[in-house]
């Protein structure tokens, strides 16, 4: 993402990031924004540095969406922690709450790998084999003919 144009997909993998942070995390109304410095550390977790800058060599390549899924699933941890903790800044607040989604970033696209692993397997599993024709019952025993014995049952 740094250096080059983002794709529509990434435009919009990034707005949902920007809207879900500024507004469940952050607790923003409509009329703020996300500082620029903020921003740039939310750009930073998608290439694994501190802070998108380009002079900085990346380290990892996510994309918006596993960062929005780690916000999410860190998300009650993140407002526990916040809410417990006085900060000096509002930049401290969000280095903090970065920290936590850095920690559990690696695990939610681990998770989500083994998601897409698996709907591939799914996706290509042959169903043609499968067959959905039913057998039919064939009595391997003759009825009884004694009436006094077809009372027993």
């Amino acid at each position: 993402m740094s250096g080059t144009k983002m794709t529509d997909a990434e435009k919009e993998q990034w707005d949902k990031l920007y809207k879900y942070v500024k507004k469940e995390i952050l607790f923003y109304d409509d009329s703020q924004s996300i500082p620029p410095s903020l921003v740039l550390r939310l750009k930073g977790l998608a290439k694994g540095k501190y802070i998108e800058n380009r002079k900085i060599k990346d380290k990892a390549n996510y994309s918006f969406e596993v960062i929005l899924y780690t916000f999410k699933i860190c998300g009650p941890a993140v407002l526990k922690a916040i809410s417990n903790k006085e900060f000096e800044n509002e930049k401290n607040k969000f280095n903090y709450i970065c920290k936590i989604v850095e920690n559990n970033i690696n695990d939610v696209y681990s998770r989500l790998i083994k998601i897409k692993s698996s709907d591939d397997k799914i996706n290509s599993l042959d169903i043609n084999v499968l067959s959905h024709k039913v057998g039919k019952y064939q009595k391997k025993t003759e009825d009884i003919k004694n009436k006094r014995l077809n009372e027993l049952w």
